[in-house]
């Protein structure tokens, strides 16, 4: 299989929406179009060239990847 770098736009896009697919799959109920929780996944293979896939817009994701980072940066955990 090629890295991320080595695919060209259309074998990213096919590539990723296949991931997509696999995911929302396997989600719980939520407010997707699908029906299914929200998400967005991260791929990288060099922190400085990150590729994405989500189901929701870009502001809920931006949003979310924000805050997800802030509790990473100060080591916060949510108890359940």
């Amino acid at each position: 299989m090629k890295s991320l770098r080595e695919m060209d736009e259309p074998e990213l896009k096919g590539y990723f929406r296949s991931l997509a697919g696999l995911v929302e799959g396997v989600l719980p109920a939520g407010p997707s179009s699908q029906g299914r929780a929200l998400f967005a996944l991260l791929v990288f293979d060099d922190p400085g060239l990150a590729q994405y896939v989500s189901n929701c817009d870009r502001s809920t994701m931006v949003r979310a990847l924000r805050e997800t980072a802030d509790r990473l940066e100060g080591r916060e955990d949510i108890p359940r």
